[in-house]
């Protein structure tokens, strides 16, 4: 693999990682709320984490 496909592998890897601790955190942090709650943070997060998943495995083939 040439460096340009390496880096990017890391990146979307390290990426992924992040935005699944972001949408860990954000549901801990809904579920202690009263009321109405708002989860499009955990949403979204979650959903860009998958997608950088994805990514991360077509780049490591």
């Amino acid at each position: 693999m040439d460096l340009v496909k390496i880096t990017a592998f890391i990146v979307a890897l390290c990426t992924s990682i992040g935005l699944f601790l972001f949408s860990y955190f954000e549901t801990i942090r809904i579920c202690n709320q009263t009321g109405k709650v708002y989860g499009e943070g955990m949403v979204f997060g979650f959903s860009l984490a998958l997608f950088f998943a994805l990514m991360a495995n077509e780049l490591s083939s």
